[in-house]
């Protein structure tokens, strides 16, 4: 099978990259500009072109089977940055597959499109999608718009993704944990959050090449089953075998981030995930992965400890030292 990655320098896209590429022929989509160093151990091809440049795409989908959509904005502090990089980019790749004809493509989203839940209910694929951030609902969009065309879809959902060669952004509670031991959290810990082990999303990625009874379906992929904060802290501190102080603040830390947070992205249009982060610290974000266990046989086989464990000894090899 013929695969185009789009997002493939990136974190989620060099581990899907390296995977598929064992089985599969790989075309990886990057700009002139990228750094695809990360890349070069892998046999894959070289497509050229810009999501943002919908002429640049059309040569790289030539006998393409599957595209795997990867590409979007999740850090930027403008919001006009999540439109272009997970709308507008996403129409400019759907009209270039339109022309060219593409069999298939698998989108993946984010459970950032749901509504949140105050209560210990886990979220499936049928919960209610009414995100609160410019960042959800951008993906909420480009979800829309992947099912109105012509093209056999298939939309997976992810929390957290976390793992070697994880975004400087996540790296903060890993080297507080393991540093500082200390970490500090909204309200009493005890609301329930799934995260997801690079290696399991990649599993069941990798699931999806080759299931055309899914397409038209929506997946959500996540670790075998959520924690709480409290339960992520101690294994934590399992791993390192070091006792990691818990500093409780309250929650209504996390109303006033919110009305920052709305603040900034109301008057001056920019948008800052750490405000978000610490509003949605006293939120249940616990997912139900029932259906893709049961249609796909996705067993994200990853335990929190061994991924934990897997991205502390990452961290202190490229951080810490």
């Amino acid at each position: 099978m013929n695969i185009l990655i789009t997002g493939a320098t990136g974190f989620i896209g060099r581990h899907l990259t390296g995977a598929l590429s064992k089985t599969h022929s790989i075309r990886c989509l990057v700009r002139k500009t990228s750094d695809i160093s990360g890349l070069r151990n892998f046999t894959v091809e070289m497509a050229y072109g810009d999501l943002l440049l919908k002429d640049s795409l059309e040569p790289a989908l030539d006998g393409i089977d599957l595209i795997y959509h990867l590409a979007g904005e999740v850090y930027s502090r403008h919001k006009s940055d999540y439109y272009k990089g997970n709308v507008l980019a996403t129409r400019n790749l759907l009209e270039a597959c339109k022309e060219k004809g593409l069999k298939r493509i698998i989108f993946l989203s984010s459970i950032g499109v749901y509504k949140p839940v105050t209560t210990k209910t886990l979220l499936t694929e049928e919960s209610e999608c009414e995100p609160i951030t410019f960042y959800g609902k951008t993906k909420l969009d480009a979800e829309e718009m992947v099912k109105k065309y012509n093209i056999p879809w298939v939309i997976v959902r992810a929390p957290v993704i976390y793992g070697p060669r994880q975004p400087t952004v996540l790296n903060r509670f890993f080297v507080d944990a393991f540093d500082k031991r200390k970490i500090y959290i909204v309200g009493n810990g005890d609301n329930l959050r799934s995260l997801c082990f690079i290696d399991n999303l990649v599993e069941g990625l990798v699931l999806l090449a080759n299931k055309a009874d899914v397409d038209g379906k929506t997946y959500i992929l996540s670790d075998n089953s959520p924690y709480t904060f409290n339960e992520i802290i101690v294994t934590a501190s399992s791993v390192i075998e070091q006792k990691i102080k818990i500093v409780r603040l309250p929650d209504i830390l996390g109303d006033i981030s919110w009305k920052i947070y709305n603040i900034m992205g109301s008057l001056f249009k920019l948008y800052f995930l750490e405000l978000y982060a610490i509003k949605t610290m006293g939120l249940n974000l616990g997912c139900d992965i029932t259906k893709a266990k049961e249609e796909i046989g996705y067993n994200p086989a990853v335990t929190l400890e061994f991924g934990i464990k897997k991205t502390i000894d990452w961290i202190k090899g490229v951080y810490l030292n």
